[in-house]
């Protein structure tokens, strides 16, 4: 298997108060879809002034080091979308991606050889390059809401990618 699922305690004891914060904090964003202004963020620097946050920070990045290893960087955004937004076929072109369900109703994450069964709590972490997009189950009226991150090894040089930060082991 090249993913590994996680469950996060972090999100499942404090998913209404995470809800509530991420409600506000996209509204720093201005009216862009935040998915696709990630390079101009860093979700964990956005709401860096929460502890709950900031745990959620600390244990990703145990799972992340338990799925790999070395000098890593990570760039994290908000999917946050209604059941007509949700996102289509797309790809990361990064060596690992994964999402972390924050409020994800009933949906699915289909990749090419597997599917995911989005739940409260639940870390994906998986292989870049891999082709997938969500699909509802039922129908819903408040945002689904994940974080979306990329992992890299390599480093690049300085460039307009504002979300990519190091993460120290």
């Amino acid at each position: 298997m090249d993913h590994k699922l996680y469950e996060s305690q972090v999100v499942i004891d404090n998913q209404r108060v995470m809800i509530n914060i991420l409600n506000n904090a996209i509204s720093f964003l201005g009216d862009d879809d935040p998915t696709w202004t990630y390079s101009k963020y860093n979700l964990f620097g956005l709401t860096s002034p929460t502890q709950v946050f900031y745990d959620l920070f600390k244990e990703l990045r145990g799972f992340v080091y338990d799925y790999t290893d070395g000098d890593l960087w990570i760039q994290s955004w908000v999917n946050y979308h209604m059941p007509d937004q949700v996102l289509k076929w797309h790809n990361h072109q990064w060596p690992i991606h994964g999402y972390i369900s924050i409020e994800p109703h009933n949906t699915t994450t289909v990749f090419d050889n597997y599917v995911i069964d989005n739940k409260i709590g639940r870390v994906y972490i998986g292989p870049g390059n891999n082709p997938h997009e969500v699909r509802v189950i039922e129908p819903f009226d408040t945002p689904r809401i994940t974080i979306g991150f990329d992992v890299t090894d390599k480093p690049h040089a300085a460039n307009a990618n504002l979300g990519m930060i190091p993460f120290p082991k």
